[in-house]
């Protein structure tokens, strides 16, 4: 019994002591979940993104992007990453080609139309990109360079769609740069620095692929890549190599030597080693022959007609391209390194407002300066700008009236004729045509034997009186005489099937390309009634009732006054 007893009270023991150890122990530590199991679908590369800056991405914190950068050596640069999404205009076309079940043209897949539309610098531990965090998105890009022009280019589209876990590009392979080493020979003892333009000899069957490192070469060399995609050039040193790298790896890379002076050499074509910065040597006096010429400074003046009037606040431009720069306000100009083996145009833009009424001479003026083998040193010149004379075309209030009535915009239109020394009327082109109250004013340069063409349509003009402009004189009149009524009219009837074709489209032009074609539409009757017509040909385009018709109608209105279609 007493055995019992003791026996119940150890049971009793126990049971408190393993109590109290439970309330008194301390908390579990939590382990952490296991990670969740990496996405390594592999592709191959596809396609060049947009880099757009600026746009707004969503970050999503259970997705991580981490790549391994190839090489011997930890990695030394910068990284990138990119999500790639699909617009919603590409995806339409990508839906309408396959509805239309026509052959695909473009990307082989939709995901190759996915853009990277915000580059996110990454950190890189090693040779390891990342974990970045990224959102979920159809494709993934990363990119990464080096000092010495190496880069690395990956791309990824993952099975699936991933929402979290971790995106693996894996291995991704380091591009060694492409390039050139150029070394000028024979330009140590010429004044001045060469440069060096470049074109790409790209490979048709693999312009895509080497077009795919264009982004990230824009960034491992900005300067460069600027150059080379907008055809700047690139100064070029004479006593060392100038090394131009890295660039696309494409299979040549053409380059124009230009000299100090301007003068550019014929193309030399280098070939091209992807992986490899090649020597290149330029050999001055090859591929400048004649010699790589040589430059002037213009010293002069610009000033109106003979000088006593004002030019007025100018600059000039030379060149197309060139920066505008001011005149003095006298007009007067130094231009220092103006090539002397060629001819340079240089356009003079007078700034000043003119007064009410006519204008005294032109706004802007084209001088051209033409070296001899004897210019050297600094060149004197004076550039004239011309004083306008006047040609004044004078018309009484009847023939304005019916001028007006016979005219539809953007008619009447005006014309400068001028004789030549065998009696042939010709267009010349003028700056000015100034209407006045009963008249127009129309700007001369040069003395002549003019005469104005007035249009009331493309097919319908007649000249004024004949004046001739000598060097003296400022204004020469003109005068316009009323229609005698005699011109025959005409008009276009269009049908189909024998019944009238209510608007269809008429356009209808005339001999002269300098005047406008008008357009019109028939009436319910099929027709449009062009008005007088004179013109040696009347080239006419039909439109109606889902056809379309070309002919010439001059025949047909001189004959009968009707030019008929049948659609």
């Amino acid at each position: 019994m007493r055995r019992k007893q003791v026996l119940a009270g150890l049971g009793v023991a126990v049971l408190l002591g393993v109590g109290a150890w439970m309330l008194l122990r301390p908390e579990p530590v939590s382990r952490p979940a296991p990670p969740s199991p990496p996405v390594l679908t592999r592709v191959e590369d596809a396609g060049v993104p947009d880099v757009t800056p600026g746009v707004e991405t969503v970050e999503d914190a259970g997705l991580w992007l981490t790549a391994t950068l190839e090489g011997a050596h930890p990695f030394e640069g910068e990284a990138r990453v990119g999500a790639a999404f699909i617009s919603d205009s590409d995806r339409g076309w990508w839906e309408e080609e396959g509805r239309l079940r026509f052959a695909r043209t473009g990307p082989a897949r939709l995901e190759d139309l996915a853009h990277v539309r915000e580059w996110v610098e990454a950190p890189v531990t090693g040779s390891v990109v990342g974990p970045v965090a990224v959102p979920s998105a159809p494709r993934y890009q990363v990119m990464a360079f080096a000092p010495d022009g190496t880069v690395w280019w990956g791309d990824e589209v993952p099975a699936t769609q991933p929402v979290t876990g971790r995106v693996d590009l894996g291995v991704v392979k380091a591009h060694p740069p492409t390039g050139v080493r150029v070394r000028l020979e024979g330009a140590r003892d010429l004044p001045g620095t060469f440069f060096v333009r470049m074109q790409r000899g790209v490979d048709p069957e693999h312009a895509e692929e080497a077009s795919r490192l264009l982004p990230v070469l824009a960034l491992a060399a900005p300067k460069l890549m600027h150059a080379f995609e907008n055809d700047t050039p690139v100064p070029l040193s004479k006593d060392e190599e100038t090394r131009l790298a890295p660039l696309p790896p494409d299979r040549s890379l053409r380059l124009w030597l230009r000299a100090p002076s301007g003068k550019q050499s014929e193309p030399v074509d280098v070939p091209l080693r992807e992986g490899f910065v090649e020597p290149v040597t330029l050999d001055v006096a090859r591929l400048f022959p004649e010699g790589v010429g040589g430059t002037v400074t213009l010293r002069g003046r610009v000033v109106l007609g003979d000088g006593t009037r004002p030019l007025g606040t100018a600059v000039f431009r030379q060149g197309d391209g060139g920066e505008e720069l001011p005149l003095t306000p006298d007009g007067r100009f130094t231009i220092e390194d103006v090539p002397a083996w060629k001819d340079t145009r240089f356009t003079v833009r007078r700034e000043v407002g003119e007064e009410q009424g006519r204008p005294l001479g032109p706004l802007w003026w084209d001088f051209d300066f033409t070296p001899t083998a004897e210019t050297r040193g600094t060149v004197d010149v004076v550039w004239r700008m011309p004083v306008y004379r006047w040609l004044v075309l004078r018309m009484d209030g009847f023939t304005r009236a019916q001028l007006r009535e016979r005219s539809e915009p953007p008619y009447p239109v005006y014309l400068l004729e001028r004789r030549d020394a065998q009696g042939a009327w010709s267009l010349v082109p003028t700056r000015e045509f100034h209407p006045e109250e009963d008249g127009l004013a129309v700007s001369l340069v040069e003395p002549g034997t003019y005469r104005v063409r007035v249009a009331s349509s493309p097919y319908a003009s007649r000249p004024s009186s004949v004046a001739q402009v000598g060097e003296g004189s400022a204004d020469t009149e003109v005068r316009l005489s009323a229609e005698d009524g005699l011109l025959s009219a005409c008009e276009v009837q269009v049908t189909r099937e024998g019944q009238p074709v209510d608007g269809a489209v008429v356009i209808a032009s005339g001999s002269s390309p300098s005047l406008p074609p008008v357009r019109a539409e028939t009436d319910s009757t099929g027709r449009w009634r062009m008005g007088a017509v004179n013109s040696d040909a009347v080239p006419l385009r039909v439109l109606g009732a889902g056809n379309e018709w070309e002919g010439d109608g001059a025949e047909a209105c001189r004959r009968s006054g009707v030019v008929e279609v049948r659609l």
